[in-house]
């Protein structure tokens, strides 16, 4: 009889433990995670059109480690910067090409030569569009080959052991992208290539040039190195002014300054370019050459910034004048070809019916119709239309070393962890 009253008992207290704290599911696969050492720290947030629904941090920039910027070994906050990796493809260049599509500016069968010149349609590439772009489907490898970081590319710094974050090679990686082959027919096959993202980056540097949205005086001091690869200089002054800056996201940018790097969360242990621990710089290799300012990585940002983002796009108000509007965004978020890929337009989707899998479920058991997007860092953002819920799941698994492939499994148990707290709390009402 004890035993049976010990058994209820702890029952009894674990209910009213989750009655208490409905999320503590979300909390474990959390702490779980930290516990796995699949990073050594995380933020996170769910939310929907009212505001967050959880939000919380765990963990330590480092598992002990003093980060080179720091004194100690901070505590992770809704406030710590990150490294958006990949995400900065979405928040930042795709945000400005749906800017440009909307006002009629871009429709996305635009070819990309028509923008960027006759240089561009060479080795194949007359046909490359915008939207194929966007798609992920233009016949661009991955990577460029060699790496813009790779001394067989020859950009000035990489021949420094501690190479400077800046815009030397800033035209012949311009002229690297003009030059660039294809690897498959365009439009045949999904191959994800930071290519594809680092060509938009120009497309939109051209058009807020050559359409006066940005002028020379709007430039980040010594970017323009007077060729045309300064488009990329442009590229950072657009975003930064008319999506950044209109949305009032304060915490996000390209090329924090120094003051502020003490506020990011460090990321890898580099010891084949850097050769040190990245803190408050762009870890990718080839956003780094390119004076970390890139369409296809580069970003800092928040929690509390995403969550902002993320409500504008999938909340679009029908007028919206600033942002996006709701035609826009849906359109935008919406899985294209279903033959081809799980791909929306510049986003993924969480659909299993597909190949891909949107990158095998990274957003757990939320619908299918969740838009989506990784950066390899370790964050990611997804946003629910049938729930009309969002989540953000914010780290650093590549500390010290992104040989650390336990995010997915904790992306997927954060992810349904939240799908079955938000569905059990919501069938209570």
């Amino acid at each position: 009889m004890r035993a049976v009253a010990a058994v209820l008992c702890l029952c009894l207290c674990i209910l009213a433990g989750e009655a208490a704290n409905p999320w503590h599911p979300v909390d474990e696969s959390l702490l779980g995670a930290i516990r796995d050492k699949a990073f050594p720290g995380c933020v996170a947030i769910v939310g929907d059109d009212k505001g967050y629904l959880y939000a919380k941090a765990f963990g330590h920039f480092t598992y002990g480690a003093i980060p080179p910027e720091d004194n100690d070994n901070p505590r992770m906050a809704l406030e710590t910067l990150f490294d958006m990796a990949s995400c900065s493809k979405v928040t930042a260049t795709l945000s400005a090409v749906g800017q440009f599509y909307q006002r009629g500016e871009l429709p996305l069968n635009t070819k990309v030569a028509s923008i960027l010149g006759p240089k561009f349609a060479q080795n194949g590439k007359a046909g490359v569009s915008v939207l194929n772009c966007l798609l992920h489907n233009a016949g661009f490898p991955p990577d460029p080959n060699p790496n813009y970081w790779d001394p067989a590319f020859g950009c000035p710094e990489t021949r420094k052991y501690h190479p400077l974050e800046n815009f030397s090679c800033q035209d012949k990686i311009y002229q690297g992208v003009l030059a660039q082959n294809l690897i498959n027919p365009i439009g045949s096959v999904y191959i994800y290539s930071d290519l594809s993202f680092i060509t938009l980056m120009y497309v939109v540097g051209s058009l807020a040039k050559n359409l006066n949205y940005v002028s020379s005086s709007d430039l980040i001091p010594g970017c323009d190195q007077g060729g045309p690869g300064a488009l990329q200089c442009y590229f950072e002054a657009y975003v930064r002014i008319y999506v950044f800056e209109k949305l009032k996201l304060s915490n996000t940018s390209y090329l924090p300054p120094q003051s502020k790097w003490s506020l990011a969360a460090p990321t890898e242990n580099d010891t084949t370019y850097l050769h040190r621990v990245i803190q408050g710089q762009v870890s990718d290799g080839n956003a780094y050459a390119l004076g970390g300012i890139a369409g296809h990585a580069g970003l800092f940002s928040n929690a509390v910034d995403l969550f902002r983002i993320m409500q504008l796009w999938l909340f679009a108000k029908p007028d919206e004048k600033v942002f996006l509007n709701r035609t826009t965004t849906t359109f935008f978020m919406k899985e294209y070809n279903h033959s081809q890929s799980s791909r929306a337009i510049g986003w993924n989707t969480n659909d299993p019916t597909v190949f891909d899998e949107g990158w095998d479920l990274s957003c757990g058991s939320l619908s299918p119709q969740t838009f989506m997007h990784l950066g390899y860092t370790g964050t990611e953002l997804c946003a629910d239309p049938t729930r009309k819920l969002i989540t953000i799941l914010l780290t650093n698994r590549v500390y010290p070393s992104s040989a650390n492939t336990k995010i997915h499994q904790a992306r997927v148990n954060f992810n349904t962890a939240v799908q079955k707290v938000f569905d059990r709390l919501h069938m209570r009402e």
